[in-house]
């Protein structure tokens, strides 16, 4: 079994991986796993190594992923105060040029139906991405998406009334993000 952690924030890549050597390279990787990228390195079960991230192309680099959350009073789709603040450095952020790419997904907790969460999560979306655009982004560089109930923060069961579920996440960062 292996397992791959991803720390963008940090630009670094690290594979915890059990159930094979640590000797083994991209050319002797045995018939049960498949052949190790020259970015990863295997470790033994229990440690963990760190690899600076890559990234394709040109030798170029991209600025690490941001992410940042506005939260939501039940039922709502309105802004409060603190949540302009947030959007306002999210804005600052993307404005800064590093930032090419925004993606607002809308989220809700778990009470009402699949079709009336699903509606709710893209009013919050589409009232974060509006807010962006205020803050003098791009439209072309904003991508607003609602996925309802789906994808909790907090898992809960049907009908819980979970606040940190009720959130848009905005996630700036290059090209794919």
């Amino acid at each position: 079994m292996r397992l791959m952690l991803v720390l963008p924030a940090m630009g670094l890549f690290a594979l915890a991986a059990t159930g094979c050597g640590g000797n083994q390279t991209p050319a002797t990787a045995e018939a049960g796993g498949p052949p190790v990228a020259a970015n990863v390195v295997r470790v033994a079960a229990g440690s963990l190594s760190e690899v600076p991230a890559t990234t394709e192309g040109a030798g170029s680099t991209q600025p690490p992923a941001r992410e940042f959350t506005v939260y939501f009073p039940f039922n709502k789709s309105t802004l409060s105060p603190e949540a302009h603040s947030v959007i306002a450095e999210a804005a600052s952020t993307a404005k800064q040029g590093q930032m090419t790419h925004i993606v607002v997904t809308g989220h809700t907790d778990t009470v009402g139906s699949e079709q009336y969460n699903q509606s709710l999560s893209d009013r919050r979306a589409d009232a974060v991405r509006k807010a962006i655009l205020a803050e003098g982004v791009a439209d072309d560089s904003i991508a607003a998406k609602g996925v309802g109930k789906s994808d909790l923060a907090v898992p809960t069961a049907d009908g819980v009334k979970e606040p940190r579920n009720r959130r848009v996440v905005i996630t700036e960062g290059g090209p794919g993000v």
